[in-house]
């Protein structure tokens, strides 16, 4: 593999990356062994980033991802193969996008965050990068058959993305761009609820496998 996947163990803000395959990692990095930008989406969209702050740890005020609470129990929504393409292209658009903010204002993750989730910060740059955030989770959305909490197809890129309430929300990290209230309640109560669901038909797989009635 030429390129992985990696994140910081204890951050500010969830932020996937890419890296080089070749590299010695630090212990406080989780390494993914994914390459593909649909990988990519999988990881950085919203859902994802929910359920680690519902079952991830914190060092102090910052979010810790622990890949045996937060990426082990994740229920990615695969197999999906026809979503496939959608979360590769806006994976691909995204992460060029962030990179292109981070290298024109020579400003690293944190501080394009900070920027990202802050309701005074009207520069067309990032508020393209809110929108393309906007449209992974509708593609991420799709990719698990919850057509119900797109938006309409009337509502263009000015909307807002009203179907999962995308905006500046009050969190307990603070104010943050993300789901509304309603919709992040909704999207955990699924991912758990499919969590048990591949649960069960894990425990009735092997049991199958071992001959048990």
């Amino acid at each position: 593999m030429g390129r992985l996947l990696v994140v910081s163990r204890v951050s500010k803000y969830f932020c996937v990356c890419y890296a080089e395959a070749g590299w010695v990692y630090n212990e406080r990095l989780t390494v993914f062994a994914w390459h593909e930008y649909s990988n990519y989406s999988s990881l950085q969209n919203t859902f994802h980033e929910i359920w680690m702050l519902y079952f991830g740890s914190t060092l102090e005020t910052r979010p810790m991802y622990t890949p045996s609470d937060c990426f082990e129990t994740f229920p990615f929504p695969f197999p999906f193969p026809a979503a496939t393409a959608q979360l590769e292209d806006i994976g691909e658009r995204y992460y060029a996008h962030r990179q292109q903010i981070m290298q024109t204002r020579q400003e690293g993750l944190t501080r394009t965050y900070n920027r990202f989730h802050d309701p005074h910060e009207t520069a067309s740059d990032i508020a393209e990068l809110r929108w393309l955030h906007v449209e992974m989770d509708n593609a991420v959305a799709a990719a698990y058959s919850w057509h119900d909490l797109l938006p309409s197809l009337s509502q263009g890129k000015g909307a807002g993305g009203e179907g999962l309430g995308h905006g500046f929300h009050n969190t307990k990290q603070g104010l943050r761009y993300t789901l509304s209230d309603t919709a992040r309640r909704e999207v955990l109560d699924r991912l758990l609820a499919l969590n048990y669901q591949r649960h069960q038909e894990e425990v009735e797989a092997t049991q199958a496998g071992k001959g048990v009635s």
